[in-house]
């Protein structure tokens, strides 16, 4: 969940109207919301989900955007997705236009590592908010500014909600004196198209129980693309590698296993150690997808874990299909290495 300067909790004074947004700027963006992930910022209680769960439609999602006052409201399709909300449809028609492009590099990038995938029969549905304010008035948090004035300047810019898989997007070319907005608005996309998409093409299980690391590992995985035209997912995510770089001056080393087995390393905390968590979960996904040794137990892994009830089993699964952890811990410092000097 990404795109984050890495701002220190608790920071009231700030400078200037611009820093402020820069400050906003998401450390923690696409926090799926659901039973594993807590913390996701939650709608008003009228937009909770019928009982007994389930998806949520295009005219579910007007009827709730319409109650919260939110308008005109716009829809667009395309083969694969389904767009609702607020925003221009211009946006609505080129956000349609580049999660059909994303989702077809997706399928191509993990049928080609032996990974049994299939985009879904029923549209995917898009939640498209014109601004931070809109997207904060279905969320109930603040805009991007007031949240930076008030002292926090972490939250979600973009969330996909695993208990309605719902993907909400907010236009950032909307936020007052927001630089690259265009670009941010693509890498936004990127992340929680990826969750979307690992929910609901059979790698990943909606309500299941894989470690937040590898949900977030994935989502980051899929951040680095071409903004125009087909584009490899899994490229280097120069972002994360820079924050891994950066970040261990001040934060040490997060072990493999503890990534693996607390989630609340991706929760709570300093900033800096969650951004850290971030940045190894990508670097340990990239590792286990692009290293011929590690991926066929990486795909039997994801297999297990999605016919799991529970979490009880994490550590024993890890070990069978990963495994011993302090040996990848080992190999995952190395491959930090390794990259960082690719690009010297």
């Amino acid at each position: 969940m990404s795109h984050g300067i890495g701002p220190s909790r608790g920071m009231t004074a700030l400078p200037s109207r611009r820093d402020l947004l820069r400050l906003a700027t998401i450390a923690l963006m696409g926090v799926p919301r659901g039973r594993a992930w807590a913390q996701a910022p939650r709608p008003p209680q009228d937009n909770e989900e019928p009982a007994g769960g389930g998806d949520l439609d295009v005219p579910a999602v007007r009827d709730r955007l319409e109650k919260l006052g939110l308008g005109p409201i716009s829809t667009a399709r395309s083969a694969h997705y389904a767009a609702i909300g607020d925003a221009a449809p211009g946006f609505m028609k080129v956000i349609l236009q580049d999660c059909e492009q994303f989702a077809q590099d997706y399928v191509i990038h993990f049928r080609s590592r032996g990974f049994d995938i299939k985009l879904p029969a029923k549209p995917l549905v898009v939640v498209l908010y014109k601004d931070d304010r809109s997207f904060g008035k279905f969320f109930h948090i603040p805009s991007l500014l007031d949240a930076a004035a008030m002292g926090h300047p972490v939250q979600p810019a973009g969330v996909y909600d695993p208990s309605s898989n719902l993907l909400h997007i907010f236009d950032w070319r909307s936020v007052p004196m927001m630089a690259r907005s265009g670009h941010r608005n693509t890498e936004t996309l990127s992340h929680e198209g990826t969750h979307q998409l690992t929910f609901n093409t059979g790698l990943l299980k909606r309500g299941g129980h894989a470690p937040v690391a590898i949900v977030e590992g994935l989502g980051a995985y899929g951040e680095a693309r071409r903004t125009d035209g087909p584009s490899d997912l899994g490229r280097l995510n120069l972002k994360r590698l820079d924050d891994l770089a950066k970040i261990q001056r001040r934060v040490p080393w997060i072990p493999v296993r503890t990534l693996l087995t607390d989630d609340s390393v991706l929760r709570v905390g300093r900033s800096d150690r969650v951004l850290l968590g971030y940045a190894q979960s990508w670097l340990l996904i990239h590792y286990l997808l692009k290293d011929p040794g590690t991926l066929p137990g990486f795909r039997d892994y994801l297999r297990v874990v999605a016919s799991r009830g529970d979490a009880g089993h994490t550590l024993d699964d890890l070990r069978t299909h990963l495994g011993d952890l302090d040996a990848l811990d080992r190999e995952l410092r190395k491959y930090q290495v390794q990259l960082q000097m690719s690009i010297r």
